[in-house]
């Protein structure tokens, strides 16, 4: 039998028993949708937690110590930092593709800014660290730089840096101030106090001090800070509301300048007797930043740490980034990082994907037990109309038809119902999951992380519901296929 004519038949029975298909493929409808919607929203909340909560081709790597509890207080034992001999040895690791070493601020500093925002100036204790720039650069528009802009062996610092008295002299991105090194009593760093010192009287016979000299201000460059969306859904979730802060919306709020004052601190204990006055502007959010605080170039943390320790602060990174562009290298990977006496700083994306995975595995077992009891039904259905049919069958095998034809037209109605109940099983996901999107902008508040949307419905997707369908109503109308085609056609013309 051609295509054609095999088409035009299964058509013809599907829309002469409509009611008796409609029915039977309720069930088919009601488990693809299932399906659909049940794995898009696995598939988009894995989007989600392994795509930007926990990145699986990034490892984080830190020093392999050991603490011991004293009471209160917890006494680290071993080494605390990654040396550039250590970070050489992890780039060396069949698999990784760049490393990029983090360093935390371990100088005390205060940031101070937010008057344009909130109305007046907002002073905390800053937690900070320096990474890469290279680690976050697809993290930014291109309006913005993150980039190590005092690092003295660029071009442009070779040049005498451009005097000045004011800010305005210097223009929109830049600052006027003390040239970069320059240390300042905290007090004044942090504007507490512009007095000058009291000259000290010279005792009886001594000469008069020299002057000190005045310290010529220059244009400088404003630090790039990146903050995580964790800060940003902090303060729209909670902070505002406590201090009943406007919300604010993180697109507009780049370019936001604030003070640090490097050395001071609001713990007396911790306080410096020097300070660095540094500028910072915020050019982006990144979820490679630092969790709570603010994240710079890796550049301005070594010179800070180095301008209030020594040499070798530049050289102690506290943990290093490793990108591996196939996943299928992290485990060999993670497994030299152990051997390095080093470790995989456990970020929760293992449990994330298992629990993920077995979210996913068991409403497709329970999407699988909707359709495989539709398909019981649709192959009830199928032996009632092959029943019916008896007479037509009949006749059909008199004038010339084979067993494989008429095989062919059930199974070609059971094929076509599938097509029919998973299309519109996806299109009943497809709506579900727009209404609960819906749902969730209108009535859910914003928290950590919130998408757009908590389902991706991938091309693969709309295929496997298809064929999941087609099959299982295949498998239903095997049996009724296989009667209809053994019938001899004397018998089913004298029923």
């Amino acid at each position: 039998m051609r295509a054609k004519r095999l088409a035009a038949i299964v058509a013809g029975n599907l829309h002469r028993s409509r009611n008796h298909f409609l029915l039977a493929s309720v069930g088919v409808v009601v488990g693809i949708a299932t399906f659909a919607f049940f794995i898009s929203l696995g598939l988009g909340v894995r989007k989600v937690v392994l795509g930007k909560i926990f990145p699986l081709d990034k490892l984080e790597v830190v020093p392999k110590s050991m603490n011991m509890n004293l009471g209160p207080l917890r006494v680290g034992m071993g080494k605390d930092a990654i040396t550039d001999e250590v970070v050489a040895d992890l780039q060396a690791l069949p698999g990784v593709e760049i490393v990029y070493p983090k360093m935390k601020l371990t100088v005390p500093a205060v940031a101070v800014g937010g008057e344009a925002l909130l109305g007046s100036d907002m002073r905390t204790e800053l937690v900070a660290d320096g990474i890469d720039p290279r680690l976050v650069t697809e993290d930014l528009d291109g309006d913005w730089t993150f980039e190590d802009h005092d690092d003295p062996t660029r071009p442009e610092n070779q040049e005498p840096p451009k005097p000045c008295d004011t800010d305005e002299e210097c223009g929109e991105d830049m600052w006027c101030g003390e040239p970069t090194g320059t240390m300042l009593d905290p007090s004044e760093a942090q504007g507490y106090s512009k007095r000058k010192k009291k000259k000290k009287k010279p005792k009886k016979g001594e000469p008069e001090p020299e002057p000190e000299p005045e310290v010529q201000t220059i244009c400088r460059h404003y630090i790039p800070i990146v903050v995580s969306n964790h800060i940003v859904e902090l303060y729209n979730g909670t902070l505002r509301r406590a201090h009943n802060f406007p919300q604010l919306n993180p697109d507009a709020v780049r370019g936001l300048t604030f003070d640090l004052v490097v050395g001071a601190s609001m713990i007396r204990a911790s306080r410096k007797d020097l300070a660095l006055k540094e500028k910072g502007i915020l050019v982006g959010f990144s979820d490679k930043a630092i969790p709570l605080g603010l994240t710079m170039p890796l550049g301005y943390t070594q010179r800070f740490n180095v301008a209030f320790g020594n040499e070798d602060d530049a050289k102690r990174f506290h943990s290093v980034i490793l990108k591996i562009p196939v996943k299928d290298d992290v485990a060999r990977v993670a497994k030299g990082v152990e051997d390095m006496d080093l470790k995989v700083t456990d970020s929760g994306a293992e449990q994330a994907a298992v629990l993920i995975a077995v979210f996913m595995l068991v409403f497709g077992v329970v999407s699988a037990v909707i359709v495989g009891i539709a398909a019981v039904n649709i192959m009830h259905v199928f032996f009632m109309l092959v029943y019916e049919r008896q007479r037509e069958i009949g006749i059909m095998r008199a004038v010339g038809a084979s067993k494989g034809d008429v095989s062919r037209i059930i199974l070609g109605e059971a094929v076509a119902l599938g097509i029919i109940a998973g299309t519109a099983g996806i299109c009943l996901a497809v709506g579900a999951a727009f209404g609960v999107d819906a749902l969730s902008a209108s009535y859910v508040p914003d928290f950590p992380y919130k998408p757009d949307t908590y389902f991706l419905f991938p091309g693969w997707l709309a295929a496997a519901a298809l064929g999941f369908s087609i099959s299982f109503c295949v498998l239903g109308a095997y049996l009724p296929a296989r009667r209809a085609a053994a019938m001899e056609p004397a018998r089913a013309l004298s029923q």
